[in-house]
């Protein structure tokens, strides 16, 4: 039973404790008031809202007769009152305090990974070599459309969107906005913001520049990086796979998923003026490779959906958080008590009085 006892006292946390170490100073107000005659018994509080005092004529004299057993008296009555207003101080205090026990442990943080997605919006873009139900589609819109069915099944992820072909540009920045994010993709059209052809390194050097620029990534936790393209040319003025293995010396892992065919045989007869190119996935396997990440083929609708899930889950990492627990408040039981310790006070008071 005592062990039980302890062990409950032990489980006992406040989520104020100063307001016990408050407890001496209104101990020390509370005698000086009793000192002064300012406060009265607890056991009379009734009686004294309604009653009047009185001074006796004579009570000088009364006091040099039983002066000595008058002061006993007066000291004892005054210790009394005093550990009255100290005990029920005590349950005041302990309840500001605000006791609680630990109950129930709370669910863990889901696993989430930030993710930033660099897109290709250069004119190759509305080359249509995706068969969906024996229809010719172009490669935007079944970019745009997985896009958005990936973002609806997001829970508690953070995406960013970075749009280039000749220049980069910042679609939204890593957010958990998925209305935003889902109109902002539906509007994603080839070769209007960033113009025609596709510069991979100088997308990959944005991105960087605005990952370190930015204040709303997380220095432990920070975000995967996707580059979706149908690039098909080696590299500029600067080599994507050397721009790829310096984000992974900061931390940053990249992956790249090709999309549109690898070679000539997806060509449609009207390519619209444009000369067909397919996108060259040894390059983006090589890029893959040096930024630590995966290469992904998304030869039909269903594989770029699987790339970009397979990225998803590998990436996520289990929130680091202390465990969580339910509060269960206590401040109810200390209240308690001090409303009956001023009733026992009463009925003590009123059965002594009885004949």
């Amino acid at each position: 039973m005592w062990q039980s006892m302890i062990e409950f006292l032990h489980s006992i946390h406040f989520q104020h404790p100063g307001w016990l170490w408050a407890w001496s100073l209104s101990l020390l107000g509370i005698g000086l008031l009793l000192r002064s005659q300012r406060l009265v018994s607890l056991a009379q509080l009734p009686e004294w809202a309604g009653a009047r005092r009185y001074r006796h004529p004579r009570l000088s004299i009364l006091r040099r007769l039983y002066g000595q057993q008058v002061a006993k008296q007066v000291a004892r009555g005054a210790w009394r009152r005093w550990s009255h207003y100290a005990l029920l101080l005590l349950c005041i205090h302990a309840a500001l305090a605000q006791p609680y026990r630990l109950g129930q442990q709370l669910p863990a943080p889901p696993e989430y990974r930030d993710t930033l997605f660099v897109i290709d919006t250069s004119i190759s873009m509305v080359l249509r070599d995706y068969l969906v139900a024996g229809n010719r589609t172009d490669r935007m819109t079944i970019l745009k459309s997985v896009l958005t069915h990936f973002i609806e099944q997001l829970n508690g992820n953070r995406i960013g969107l970075i749009a280039f072909s000749e220049q980069p540009y910042t679609l939204a920045p890593i957010t958990a906005d998925y209305t935003l994010l889902k109109s902002l993709v539906r509007r994603l059209e080839p070769a209007v913001l960033t113009g025609r052809t596709t510069d991979v390194s100088k997308a990959l050097l944005y991105t960087l520049q605005q990952l370190q620029q930015s204040e709303n990534v997380d220095p432990q936790q920070k975000p995967a990086l996707v580059l979706i393209t149908d690039v098909n040319r080696t590299y500029r003025d600067l080599d994507p796979r050397a721009i790829a293995a310096y984000l992974l010396t900061q931390g940053y892992r990249l992956h790249t998923v090709g999309i549109g065919a690898s070679s000539h045989e997806a060509q449609e007869r009207d390519s619209m003026g444009l000369i067909y190119q397919p996108a060259n996935f040894a390059l983006l396997e090589s890029i893959a490779e040096s930024g630590g990440g995966r290469f992904y083929w998304a030869d039909n609708v269903n594989s770029l959906q699987a790339a970009i899930q397979a990225i998803q889950s590998a990436e996520r990492r289990q929130v680091k958080a202390e465990p969580r627990y339910v509060r269960l408040p206590l401040y109810q039981w200390p209240l308690l008590a001090g409303l009956t310790w001023i009733l026992m006070l009463q009925l003590w008071t009123s059965r002594a009085r009885c004949p």
